[in-house]
């Protein structure tokens, strides 16, 4: 119960804002269409004023782009290991064969490539990507390297929901992290004390 409230609290200072508020809330780009390029690097991030935290991210030093795909297309990825250690991309949610999921048994070793190829056999909705490399995901994505998945289908496209990306439908990557002394990220952790969205510390939305 003391998550749920802290959720629905932070929930409503992110619609209607707060004096805390102080940050715009961080909205990541998209990749769309059926050949995508993903790079998975090293970074830093200000996620405090005047101070540098070391992070890892995709196309960028923190998290990732939102992949806008449709259902039945066959789409081809290219994944960059461009990080120093070896890792993975999983399609959390999704329905895909072994060889393209991206487990532990699939790995990108430092500077290799990885390209799955799949047919988007799931409904409209939204999925996650995220490394899965065995005892590192926590490190991975607590790192950075997460996004989204939004699915799009006929059906989906008949209801009269918002769907402009950024303008009326937003993205919510809601995570929590521990910093340490030097702002840096600590991983493991079990007191994590610091939420935020998009990578974002008490973010505000206009």
């Amino acid at each position: 119960m003391k998550k749920i409230r802290i959720l629905h609290l932070f929930l409503l200072q992110l619609v209607g804002g707060s004096l805390l508020a102080q940050t715009p809330l961080f909205i990541p780009d998209t990749l769309s269409g059926t050949s995508l390029e993903l790079t998975l690097q090293n970074g830093t991030f200000s996620f405090f004023s005047g101070q540098n935290t070391t992070t890892m991210g995709v196309n960028g030093d923190i998290l990732g782009p939102t992949l806008i795909i449709n259902k039945d297309d066959f789409v081809n990825f290219k994944v960059n290991n461009q990080l120093d250690e070896t890792t993975t991309i999983h399609w959390h949610g999704m329905h895909v064969s072994a060889a393209n999921d991206g487990g532990p048994h699939t790995v990108i070793e430092p500077l290799e490539t990885w390209n799955p190829q799949f047919t988007v056999m799931d409904k409209a909705g939204t999925y996650w990507y995220h490394p899965h490399l065995h005892e590192n995901t926590n490190k991975h994505v607590s790192l950075g390297i997460a996004g989204l998945i939004i699915v799009r289908d006929d059906e989906e496209a008949n209801l009269d929901l918002p769907r402009t990306y950024g303008l009326d439908d937003f993205p919510l990557v809601i995570q929590t992290k521990d910093f340490d002394v030097n702002k840096q990220i600590v991983v493991p952790s079990n007191s994590d004390d610091v939420v935020m969205v998009n990578a974002t510390i008490d973010p505000y939305l206009n």
